[in-house]
């Protein structure tokens, strides 16, 4: 997975390290698409957009300078001022310019978000974008499969319970067989998308290979882990459409094949934000917060990948 990793030369422009979206935030949740963002930048994308709904927009403005915020998203509250076709629009144009998308962090149950949310998903995979699927995006997904199933460039992030319902809703027994092979019977029934189900030990499948992530992480489970998480996965999902595109030389025997970027992407996201959790606790003890484990995540990639810092960083 290390082949992802771009390398850091005085040559290179801006956005050629990626360019990022989150798609959530709603008025009660504005602190997961900030996580899902600025764990991508920190891990050393170049652009990171969150595209939330209309009344979070300005509270995420106000945790940093560094995102650039798009309140496009409308609730049932605020519908009146912009129709779904004007939000599908502007959308739309963003989505030409990224690399890669999360989604789902922070939405809600409101339905008329959702209805945007759902038409985002639909753009984004009509243009090829790798995905991130988490939280309230996970909902619609067990709602409509469809939108979805048979997308290879597609990362599903379920915790337990979420993965339980994943399974309600396609007909797979949680029951009859070991958690590892209830996953790959989901990722099969989607199509052979990436499912990362969160855990003690992280289970990541295609349906036909599995990974596993017993990397040892901290006791705390506070809220937001998950969103830095996806912003992980995020990062290596959109290095991974550049790889593909040729964008370095890796010096690796070995390639990695196009249709596996997902499930590597999958498994460093896990091995580091379990890392970062780690070093937070190890820190802050039970006052770990997922502020916390984000100041950790660029320490946690330095310490994975000492071995190859010296391929990512100009020499002085």
């Amino acid at each position: 997975m290390t082949q992802l990793i771009p390398p850091l030369t005085p040559d290179m422009h801006k956005g050629e390290c990626g360019r990022v979206a989150a798609i959530g935030g709603c008025e009660e949740y504005t602190g997961a698409p900030y996580f899902v963002a600025s764990a991508s930048l920190r891990l050393g994308t170049d652009i990171a957009y969150v595209i939330c709904e209309k009344d979070a927009g300005p509270v995420i403005k106000s945790y940093t300078p560094d995102l650039i915020v798009n309140p496009y998203l409308r609730s049932t509250d605020n519908q009146k001022d912009r129709s779904l076709s004007e939000i599908q629009q502007k959308i739309d144009s963003l989505l030409s310019k990224l690399h890669a998308v999360s989604v789902g962090s922070g939405l809600g149950n409101d339905e008329n978000i959702r209805a945007s949310v759902k038409l985002a998903i639909e753009a984004a995979r009509k243009r090829q974008l790798p995905l991130v699927l988490d939280a309230d995006a996970l909902a619609i997904v067990g709602q409509y499969p469809q939108i979805i199933s048979g997308y290879t460039n597609a990362v599903l992030t379920p915790n337990p319970p979420e993965f339980s319902r994943l399974c309600k809703s396609l007909d797979v027994s949680l029951d009859q067989c070991p958690l590892d092979e209830a996953a790959k019977s989901v990722a099969r029934k989607l199509g052979g998308l990436t499912l990362l189900i969160k855990g003690k030990k992280d289970i990541i499948t295609n349906g036909s290979r599995v990974f596993i992530c017993d990397e040892t992480s901290g006791l705390r489970r506070c809220g937001g882990q998950g969103d830095i998480l996806s912003g992980a996965a995020l990062t290596f999902l959109a290095w991974g459409e550049k790889y593909k595109q040729g964008a370095w030389k890796s010096t690796a025997s070995e390639k990695i094949e196009p249709e596996m970027v997902p499930m590597h992407a999958a498994y460093a996201a896990c091995m580091l934000t379990k890392h970062a959790s780690y070093l937070a606790y190890e820190e802050c003890g039970r006052a770990t917060m997922s502020t916390s484990v984000l100041d950790q995540i660029d320490i946690a990639f330095d310490n994975k990948f000492e071995e190859i810092l010296k391929a990512v960083k100009p020499s002085k």
